[in-house]
Order: C-alpha cells, then sequence, then structure tokens
C-alpha cells in the first residue's frame, strides 16, 4: 500500500479479487461502455491466460478512483507487465478510472514501478496516452506503436435503408447464396441467449462450428488453441450468469453451419468469434450469418454492432468506420527497462533481415 496526498495505491496479486470487486467495478464509466473491460472479462482472463496478476488500483479512501488491470509476464527473456489477456486475446482494452486526476496518478504509478510495460491497443487519442506520456516524461522511453483499428457499423436507422445502401453487388450476393443454401434444405437463423444451465452446451456446439473450418487446418480454432479455447469458456460462463452472451447459429436443416459469439452490452453488439463449416463455403454461410445479425442488431434498435478483431478486407462490406488503436511500451531508465528495450529492437532487426519466403 502506498500513499500519494489523499489517494492510496494498492496493487492486488490475488486474482480472486477481482471476482470480489465486480460490484464497485461496474461503477466505472469505461466498464459500463465495453464488455471488454468488465471485471467478468479480466476474471475470465486471469483465470485461464495468466497465473500472476498485479492489479494496480488508486483509491480515495475506501473507493477505488482508477484501476489498471495488468498481469506479469516475461516476454523474450525480460519481465514485464502487461494488461490482462491482451497479448492472447488481441482485442481492445484499457484503464478503468473516474477522472483525469485518478488517471494520472495510476500513470505515474506504472512508471514508478521500474518494469517495462506493454500496454496493446488502446483508444488512440484517448485519455491513457495522454497521461502516460506525461507520466513517462524524464522516466524511460515511451514508444507508440500503431495496432489494428477494429471497425464499426453505427444504428442510425431502420435495416431497410442501410441495406439498400450497400453494394448492390453485395446484396445480390447474399441473395444468391441463400437461395442455393435453400435449395440444399431447411434455412433458419438461431440467435440463443445462452442461460448458466445452457451456456457449455451452446458454447459447445460454436467451437466445434468454428473448428470445421480453415482455422482448424491453421490450428488457432478454440478447440484447438487450449488457452483461448479455456478462456472463451470460462468469459462465457460469466457472461451468461450477467444474460449478455449471445450465440448466433446459420442453421440448414437443424445443423449448425455459421456461428457467432457476442456480447450485448451497453446497447451494442460486440462480435467476438465467428466460424462457418468449410464444407459450405462456396455458399459464403459466414456472410450469410453476418447479414441475419445485422439485421437483428437493426430491428432491436441498438446503437451500433462492434465487429471487434482486426480490420479485415471483407468486412468493409459492411462499414468503412473504424475505431483506432495505439499499443504502448515503456522501459523505464535503469538496467531491466533498457535490457527489454535492446531484446525488444534485437528483435524488431531480425524480423527486418529475415527472408520474405521464410
Amino acid at each position: 500500500m502506498r500513499t500519494s496526498g489523499e489517494q492510496t495505491i494498492e496493487i492486488l496479486r490475488d486474482g480472486a479479487v477481482l471476482e470480489a470487486l465486480a460490484p464497485v467495478w461496474a461503477q466505472f464509466p469505461q466498464a459500463a461502455e465495453s464488455p471488454l473491460l468488465t471485471a467478468e472479462w479480466f476474471a475470465a482472463g486471469l483465470a485461464t491466460l495468466h497465473a500472476h496478476p498485479s492489479v494496480v488500483i488508486v483509491r480515495r479512501g475506501d473507493r477505488p478512483v482508477a484501476l489498471a488491470p495488468l498481469a506479469n509476464a516475461t516476454l523474450a527473456g525480460v519481465a514485464r507487465l502487461e494488461l490482462i489477456g491482451a497479448r492472447v486475446l488481441h482485442e481492445p482494452t484499457g484503464f478503468l478510472f473516474q477522472d483525469e486526476a485518478a488517471l494520472n496518478t495510476l500513470c505515474a504509478t506504472l512508471v514508478s514501478l521500474g518494469k517495462p510495460l506493454v500496454l496493446q491497443r488502446l483508444p488512440a487519442g484517448g485519455a491513457e496516452l495522454a497521461a502516460l506520456t506525461r507520466a513517462a516524461r524524464g522516466r524511460g522511453r515511451l514508444l507508440e506503436l500503431s495496432a489494428a483499428a477494429a471497425p464499426v457499423v453505427r444504428i442510425e436507422g431502420a435495416w431497410e435503408p442501410y441495406a439498400s445502401g450497400l453494394s448492390s453487388r453485395r446484396r445480390q450476393d447474399y441473395r444468391r447464396a441463400r437461395r442455393r443454401l435453400e435449395r440444399e434444405g431447411t434455412v433458419s437463423v438461431d440467435i440463443r441467449r445462452p442461460t448458466p444451465e445452457t451456456c457449455a452446451s451452446d458454447v459447445a456446439e460454436a467451437m466445434r462450428v468454428e473448428s470445421a473450418g480453415w482455422k482448424q487446418q491453421r490450428g488457432s480454432s478454440l478447440l484447438d488453441n487450449a488457452p483461448m479455447g479455456a478462456f472463451f469458456r470460462a468469459m462465457s460462463e460469466r457472461l451468461a450468469r450477467q444474460g449478455c452472451l449471445r450465440i448466433a447459429f446459420l442453421r440448414l436443416n437443424g445443423v449448425a453451419i455459421a456461428t457467432q459469439i457476442c456480447i450485448e452490452h451497453a446497447a451494442r453488439w460486440w462480435v467476438l468469434k465467428i466460424g462457418y463449416d468449410e464444407r459450405w463455403a462456396a455458399m459464403s454461410p459466414g456472410i450469410q450469418l453476418m447479414w441475419d445479425v445485422m439485421q437483428h442488431a437493426f430491428d432491436s434498435r441498438l446503437k451500433s454492432v462492434e465487429l471487434l478483431g482486426t480490420a479485415e478486407e471483407w468486412l468493409h462490406i459492411w462499414t468503412r468506420e473504424e475505431h483506432a488503436y495505439r499499443t504502448l511500451v515503456f522501459y523505464p531508465y535503469g538496467p531491466h527497462g533498457m535490457a527489454a528495450l535492446g531484446v525488444d529492437a534485437l528483435g524488431a532487426l531480425a524480423r527486418r533481415l529475415r527472408p520474405a519466403s521464410s
């Protein structure tokens, strides 16, 4: 425990404490806006992806006013602090804070710890970047790196005007693919709200569909990637208890051939995972299901569909708007920080020198 003016600093190294903090955590505006910043998301990350949490909390009295959900990691042989789950999940993340003063105290505390920091996919132009830049001045080197953007579809009206504004070629492709699929049997769209009782079976079905495509061939499906699979099971169980987990299926004769694992939070639809059965690839079942999910979000009068992941070309079917992100890496002055900087610089040089065919 440290003291900074009227504020105290606490570092939690027991992952179970996060679960107990959930009611307070939910009061942070960032958690209210994004499911990727909730206690449930980070608790699932700690339970499955990290062995050593190091969660930094700023308190005023007994009330937490800022929080950095960090864990210890060793990258390239050097100990560092990183945001929980970011390196494995590659999703947007960030800090939680009630006001600028609390955030400034949090960032000053982080740079004073004397460990390299890896902070992936923070909002570009956000308050965290400015506060960390101020805190790092004179304490070490702070690098701002590019990070993948995430597409977003704003919902500002009814489905029909939005759909009619999409490419006519894409609309024709969708109708043609749906007709071809319907010639094979009964096509249905199944959007589920898993309960704690049905969650395990719904998630298992989604994972089976996701593993039946190119992700399985590349070894990146949730069934092949044990840490990712464990995280999604743990996260889904927690979110099912909250009532905000959604799993969508495109079915042919009752059999799922495409799926999405999603969250409905803050009147937004967040797409976490997509997949389809490769045997039906010629009929674009993944795009068909995305079309149906988009219509569902519009008909539900949500605010947006957050496509998450990265801004892949096929997602430009739906939108050109993106959320921009940056990755920050802090190297404190001193042997530890300079060792990390040297290792990272050599790794970057090695990647640039690697033959294109390797």
